[in-house]
């Protein structure tokens, strides 16, 4: 009772007990009213006021206390806890939450059924899709026209208008999603670092990949303490991958010489450098160029004005962007006749499905070992090629023919196999790192990750 008069102190009852009269409060409450009731009776009366008759300290509904003078009631509150308020939903009985949870996983495989239909639809319908002859340009002025019975592939797709080839390289969009060929690329690019020379570049969709921070700002531009910031993250980036905290896995190795200077970490590119055969995938990896290089379109027009050049001498390579001080360059070029030579050695070599497209796969690979710094340097690849089942290989033999008429590849080539060729060519020097096959492409899409060995090294 003591606890609820110093209650009933604390409220507006001993000022206007009108309001707070037994019929007007809920009945959780009429036992505070009580005892609130009692001790404004008790409460003797000041000096200055008149004496006031004696009241009972229980009132009736009838006979409330009245007002005091020009009092304005304050509006009622509603309370979470009145009698009258109305009751929540019955709680869910165990047969109803198993439903509920229930629909969860199954919402989750209509979705992923959905998404395997509209992949499985699409490549069906690229494959089976019969391009009248009629409609195929040809190869090039000396080149052979592709045969159903034998189409060598020649390294050059079919020829293309700038136009057409930004509608072949926006058609690729919705299929890289859903095959996670998209996720592929993030990888392949993540794992670039140093001076990077990409291979058949094409349209440049791993462009967007890349990480651009030290080719806009190299790092001997930063100022002292900028440079101290830097170098203490990038340490502490380089522990944690050392130890396995971060993404990844923990190599429990020391921190090498290479990896303590700017560039030896992957996903640190200084320089890009992209070559290509066709000048009209080259006009699109410009646009797409320009659109990933934070700061590029300050510095470059949205359209070439200058013609794109051709190619007279297999041998030569013609600029068609240089920018950044040189840093940044795509260079129109026959990769096949010989790689650019802005620098001797690169820090990563990379390429995605161009063995499929050229006359020499295993040359280009040796080609491609012969200008990545020995030791440290890598080689990446994303190809697709022969998989892990016959019956899938045999329809890739059998619709090879047509998809090379449409997209100037051929699919089913055993790239395991050219990677143990080129490596048998070079003494064994050429090493596989890692090699990845994901299972939803049933071992048709290949990840490759290549070093070549220092001389002497292993024997």
């Amino acid at each position: 009772m003591a606890s609820r008069l110093r209650l009933s102190s604390r409220t507006p009852f001993s000022l206007h007990p009108h309001l707070y009269s037994p019929s007007n409060l809920p009945s959780y409450s009429r036992q505070l009213t009580l005892s609130s009731a009692l001790q404004y009776a008790k409460r003797k009366p000041s000096p200055s006021s008149p004496p006031s008759p004696p009241q009972s300290p229980l009132r009736s509904k009838k006979s409330p206390l009245p007002p005091p003078n020009n009092f304005v009631p304050p509006k009622p509150k509603l309370s979470l806890y009145r009698d009258d308020t109305p009751t929540s939903k019955p709680p869910l009985t165990l047969e109803e939450n198993i439903q509920r949870h229930r629909k969860i996983p199954l919402y989750g495989a209509l979705a992923v059924a959905f998404l395997a239909s509209l992949y499985i639809s699409a490549v069906v319908t690229n494959t089976f899709k019969k391009t009248p002859v009629s409609d195929l340009a040809p190869l090039g002025p000396s080149l052979p026209q592709p045969h159903p019975s034998c189409c060598p592939p020649t390294g050059l797709p079919p020829s293309l208008t700038p136009v057409s080839a930004l509608e072949f390289d926006t058609s690729l969009n919705t299929s890289e999603s859903l095959s996670r060929i998209t996720a592929n690329r993030t990888y392949l690019a993540s794992r670039a670092k140093g001076h990077v020379l990409e291979v058949a570049c094409g349209t440049g969709r791993n462009l967007p990949y890349y990480s651009w921070e030290y080719v806009v700002h190299p790092f001997e531009e930063y100022s002292p303490e900028e440079q101290l910031a830097k170098a203490k993250s990038r340490m502490a980036k380089i522990l944690d991958i050392k130890r396995g905290s971060s993404w990844g896995y923990g190599t429990k190795s020391k921190v090498t010489a290479g990896e303590r200077r700017v560039g030896g970490m992957e996903g640190e590119v200084l320089s890009y450098t992209a070559v290509d055969v066709s000048p009209e995938m080259l006009s699109v990896a410009r646009n797409r160029l320009r659109e990933s290089v934070p700061g590029l379109r300050q510095v470059m027009a949205k359209k070439r004005a200058e013609p794109y050049p051709k190619l007279t001498n297999p041998e030569e390579v013609v600029p068609v962007v240089a920018a950044l001080d040189g840093r940044v360059q795509l260079l129109l070029g026959d990769a096949e006749a010989g790689l650019p030579r802005g620098r001797e050695r690169y820090d990563t070599v990379i390429q995605s499905f161009g063995l499929c497209s050229v006359k020499d796969p295993q040359g280009l690979l040796v080609k491609m070992a012969g200008r990545v710094v020995p030791g440290t340097g890598r080689i990446l690849l994303l190809e697709h090629g022969r998989g892990w089942f016959g019956w899938i290989n045999g329809l890739l033999d059998k619709y090879a023919p047509g998809h090379f008429q449409k997209f100037g590849c051929w699919w089913n080539r055993d790239i395991e196999g050219l990677v143990k060729g080129a490596s048998e060519e070079l003494g064994g020097r050429l090493e596989v790192v890692r090699m990845d096959r994901p299972w939803y492409h049933a071992g048709t899409t290949v990840v490759l990750e290549l070093r070549v060995k220092e001389e002497g090294e292993g024997k």
